[in-house]
């Protein structure tokens, strides 16, 4: 064994190794970082190079946030219904902007941006509690009245019949 250390073809081949594991290891960290560097840009484009599904005019989507969605569930809605294409990174927006979403139906567009679809399910307390009056007073409005407001006096039409009637 001692000759063949000492031999010329034995450091050839001890060099020729360790050249070749050091090729191998600096090899995957290049290949390493070009995997990341790549995944990094396109979470990077997606967050901040705003695109839309579809051109304008798009198509009116209507959805409904329930109680207790989180991010990541409001993401998974918005992706089912085509109006974004990558989940992570609009949970990463909803992050960066911080996003307050509250429970409700929303109409959102095809062609409308991430940022965009953000400011839309953004809203403040005060106008989230007033669309929840809003909705309780819809429910308990009467059938029987048309617009209700300064259009209560509108009949409906058999009592517009029965009004005739006794004219």
């Amino acid at each position: 064994m001692r000759e063949r250390d000492s031999s010329v073809i034995g450091r050839i081949a001890d060099i020729l190794g360790g050249v070749a594991g050091r090729v191998i290891v600096a090899a995957l960290l290049i290949l390493i970082a070009f995997e990341v560097g790549s995944f990094c840009f396109g979470l990077g484009r997606s967050i901040f190079y705003q695109e839309p599904m579809e051109t304008e005019p798009g198509t009116d989507v209507t959805i409904t946030i329930t109680e207790g969605a989180d991010m990541g569930d409001v993401a998974e809605l918005l992706a089912s219904q085509g109006l974004i294409r990558d989940e992570k990174a609009f949970e990463i927006e909803m992050g960066l902007y911080e996003v307050n979403i509250y429970p409700g139906d929303y109409v959102l567009n095809t062609s409308m941006t991430t940022k965009e679809i953000l400011n839309e399910l953004n809203i403040s307390e005060e106008e989230y509690q007033r669309r929840i009056a809003e909705s309780e007073a819809m429910s308990t409005a009467s059938p029987d009245v048309i617009g209700g407001g300064a259009e209560a006096d509108i009949l409906i039409e058999s009592e517009a019949e029965t009004w005739n009637e006794t004219e």
